[in-house]
């Protein structure tokens, strides 16, 4: 076996997180490409190989060395800042992979431990359903099947759009499979791909009943009987007529189905994917006023908590954002130091994001796994003095003790990265053990600026806030009665381009209960 020394020396071990959520651990796999290289190159100098295996090889050889040393950390993270080029990326990744495992057989153990490093396939539906929820959110900014007038690079290629439609049937999206096997026959029709097209109608066929748009599935019933025809298949024409005249029979006999076949009306799809409409809107940059949207002017102020010693000389720079619930954003928090060390602190210990046990939606239905897509990292205060300060600075603005929050929750959002709208709070408070009673606060710092998406938006007030590096939203998850605020419903939107680091930091009941004491409307 490759000596584990050796992958802690190169510093090419991958956490148990998701890849593409992380340009650290996609760095890595840019490394491990140069320790494979090195690995196949003393290979094919020890083991007999034919001609043309020892120079398939080779050119991977080549292949894997050329692309460790001219992709440094940061021309990756510029690269790797559109969805395309992750997807591309992962698909390579893995084609190249399967490739050289045929050509090398058994190969050696080192080998094959380097191989096991890499990601698995299932990084590859990552980056296809990323793709596939930017476009449902976002709508034609994230179309990403046709050319921009300032980039007709990031364009999905029509093998690319076909398999991403095949991922949608997968998921039973139905809608998104037909939005991308349409474009995608388009472009095999361009290049006159027949065997291509044919598969891509096959699907479109089914796609079309499904969905009841026979007209449709008989138009493309009746470009395959055309196809297979030339072929000289006759047994397949037969059954495709006997398709043919049951979609005639289903649109109300053939005059009725000659016009529809004609497709001279647009086709008709029930999307698998609803999202609130607030939260669509918001992610998008759009304007949502809701009831309880503040009407009258809001406010920026200097804080001091009463001139607490941590504020005396630095007070918080804080905008309201709305009263309802005190949501707040207070502006250059931390340091480019303190930001570094949180990502570091955390960046080793990542792993995909996970969802509280017992949250449940606001109509009581329980949050399912898929509803978001992350890297988590958890700091705690005792590893570094400076992580204590810093939790001791927000423990200060919040006006709350120290000693009732969660450690930092550091999170990671790749391209596409996101989380569905959903309130830290839950019903059963068993769910956080070693924590006094519920979250009665939330604080989120924004470690960098993301280039595109990735808003924290609130679809019951019509809010969002825009990462801003060193700054921080927080707000009350409860009422001061102790009961849960429906209100505070947030969302982590899918970011569209580049890479979102935030930190949150969650504050419980216990120790707080003269910190935050009961109004006299217990209604609040």
């Amino acid at each position: 076996m490759l000596p584990h020394t050796l992958l802690l020396l190169t510093g090419v071990i991958l956490t148990n997180s998701q890849t593409l959520n992380s340009l650290d651990e996609m760095y890595k796999v840019v490394e491990l490409k140069s320790v494979l290289s090195d690995q196949l190159d003393e290979y094919i100098h020890t083991v007999a190989l034919n001609g043309k295996t020892k120079e398939r090889l080779q050119k991977y050889i080549s292949k894997l060395h050329n692309e460790s040393i001219s992709l440094t950390k940061e021309k990756l993270e510029e690269e790797m800042s559109h969805p395309v080029r992750v997807y591309r990326f992962f698909s390579e990744l893995m084609t190249d992979l399967a490739d050289i495992d045929k050509l090398i057989g058994e190969g050696t153990d080192e080998i094959n431990d380097i191989m096991e490093q890499f990601p698995k396939d299932d990084e590859l539906d990552l980056a296809a359903d990323a793709i596939i929820r930017l476009q449902e959110l976002y709508g034609d900014i994230a179309d990403f099947t046709l050319p921009r007038e300032n980039n007709s690079k990031d364009v999905l290629t029509a093998n690319e759009l076909f398999d991403i439609g095949s991922r949608c049937m997968d998921n039973n999206n139905t809608c998104g499979a037909l939005h991308y096997m349409l474009r995608a026959k388009e472009l095999f029709e361009a290049a006159n791909d027949v065997d291509s097209l044919m598969m891509t109608l096959e699907h479109l066929v089914d796609l079309m009943e499904q969905e009841g748009n026979f007209g449709y599935a008989l138009n493309y019933t009746l470009l395959q009987i055309e196809y297979y025809e030339r072929l000289g298949e006759q047994e397949t024409v037969e059954e495709l007529k006997d398709s043919a005249e049951e979609y005639k029979y289903t649109l109300g006999g053939k005059l009725r189905a000659k016009k529809k076949a004609t497709l001279s009306e647009p086709y008709n799809c029930e999307p698998s994917t609803y999202f609130n409409f607030n939260y669509q809107q918001l992610c998008k940059g759009e304007t949502v006023i809701t009831e309880h949207t503040d009407k009258k002017p809001l406010h920026c102020h200097l804080y001091t908590n009463n001139n607490h010693p941590l504020l005396r000389l630095s007070p918080a720079k804080i905008e309201e954002i709305n009263t309802a619930f005190g949501l707040n954003f207070a502006h250059d928090v931390l340091t480019e130091r303190e930001i570094e060390l949180l990502k570091q602190a955390a960046s080793s210990k990542f792993a995909a994001s996970k969802i509280v046990e017992g949250r449940e939606d606001i109509d009581g239905s329980v949050i399912q796994q898929q509803s978001r897509s992350s890297n988590t990292g958890w700091v705690f205060d005792e590893e570094n003095k400076v992580i204590q300060e810093m939790s001791k600075r927000v423990a200060t603005i919040l006006n709350l003790d120290i000693e009732s929050a969660e450690p930092f929750q550091v999170l990671s959002y790749g391209i596409g990265g996101f989380y569905l709208p959903h309130h830290d709070w839950v019903v059963d408070e068993d769910s956080f053990p070693g924590f006094g009673g519920n979250r009665i606060a939330t604080w989120i710092f924004y470690l960098n600026d993301v280039k595109e998406g990735g808003a924290t938006v609130f679809p019951h007030i019509g809010a969002a806030v825009w990462p801003e590096k060193g700054g921080a939203a927080f707000w009350r998850n409860l009422h001061y009665n102790g009961t849960p605020n429906p209100l505070n419903l947030h969302a982590a939107c899918p970011v569209l381009k580049g890479y979102k680091w935030v930190s949150n930091k969650w504050f419980h009941q216990h120790r707080n209960e003269f910190k935050w004491p009961c109004k006299l409307d217990s209604e609040l």
